[in-house]
């Protein structure tokens, strides 16, 4: 079965006071919820079970005219307990002035009909362009406000429903800043710098202070990101079965280099990355995450390995073989070696 979240924007924009109600109410089970977890942890040192937190909050779905339902109320603890447990710390606590409205619901209180959302009795028209594939069923969701107000909803379906496999190749990628994306078949993908495109407009709108443009020009670089990340990504799994990609995080990158912050934001690495899994995944290839570590300094050729390379070096020439390599293309070259030594050993284990 394959998993997918497809997204559709509400557009009966009378219903956002009911949302806005609904999301207060999330926010209120979500404060109750955490100061349970905490006040455990600090008596005890245990995790709170879902069990306890079931106890707690049975019955609070209906205390109020615009209610949340009892699946809601499971779903908002349930990602109290899973957020404590991953991160090993309470997660902070829920308010209107500091958090977006999010709503979640299960499957099973969720209806779509038409061009209309169905939660709880409530109908909410939306924008649906694109129709889920056949014989989808919906697993979970949640819906949500984005900066400038507007509210989605986000559908989890599952479905039997494969796309054609892409041609049986393999390809290395390294992730950069300068440049974007660098394949072993010496191919680079490269966007432009959008938050560069649009600094001097965003800052004027700081300077005067106008908080409605500056949450507008933030959203279009984040569009703008994410429809390159959405192309880049489809073209790639269409063309690559087995797609493996360097581990790097921008964290690591931002310990060193400070001053190029924003570039590794715009790179977005961990969104292409997500984008490349599911897509690949879609097409019953094979995406895999190696080793980042020393990628850019063993030589693809002989597998021997430099002392040093400074960051400006773009090029260079192995002393044990003399083959010359491009920084960036020789550590796509070792992603694909790694990815391809990983894959052969799971297939004979």
């Amino acid at each position: 079965m394959t998993m997918l979240t497809y997204q559709y924007r509400i557009k009966d924009s009378t219903t956002k006071k009911i949302l806005i109600k609904l999301a207060s109410n999330v926010n209120f089970i979500w404060n109750v919820s955490l100061s349970i977890v905490k006040q455990r942890w600090n008596e005890s040192r245990l995790y709170t079970d879902e069990k306890l937190l079931n106890a707690v909050t049975k019955g609070s779905s209906k205390e109020d005219e615009i209610f949340i339902n009892a699946q809601t109320v499971q779903a908002i603890y349930e990602e109290v307990i899973k957020k404590t447990k991953q991160f090993k710390k309470s997660p902070r606590f829920r308010s209107r002035k500091i958090r977006l409205g999010w709503i979640p619901f299960k499957g099973q209180t969720f209806k779509i009909i038409g061009n209309y959302a169905i939660y709880n009795g409530f109908r909410l028209k939306l924008w649906k362009h694109r129709q889920f594939p056949e014989g989808s069923v919906v697993k979970s969701g949640s819906f949500s406000e984005d900066s400038q107000g507007r509210w989605y909803v986000n559908i989890v379906i599952s479905f039997p429903e494969y796309l054609e496999k892409a041609e049986d190749k393999s390809v290395g990628i390294d992730l950069g800043i300068k440049t974007t994306l660098s394949l072993a078949t010496e191919e680079r993908f490269n966007h432009d710098n959008f938050s560069k495109e649009l600094e001097v407009k965003l800052a004027k709108a700081q300077r005067r202070k106008n908080k409605r443009q500056v949450t507008k020009i933030h959203a279009k670089i984040k569009n703008k990101r994410k429809d390159w990340n959405h192309k880049t990504s489809y073209i790639l799994a269409e063309n690559f079965r087995n797609i493996f990609v360097g581990d790097t995080t921008p964290t690591a990158i931002l310990a060193d280099f400070a001053k190029i912050n924003r570039s590794i934001y715009d790179a977005s690495w961990f969104q292409i990355k997500t984008f490349l899994a599911y897509k690949v995944l879609r097409r019953r290839g094979c995406y895999l995450e190696v080793p980042e570590k020393d990628s850019t300094l063993t030589c693809s050729s002989c597998l021997k390995k430099l002392e040093s390379l400074e960051l400006k070096i773009r090029e260079w020439t192995c002393p044990h073989c003399n083959s010359r390599h491009d920084r960036d293309f020789n550590a796509a070259k070792n992603h694909l070696r790694l990815g391809s030594e990983t894959l052969s050993r799971r297939k004979s284990a």
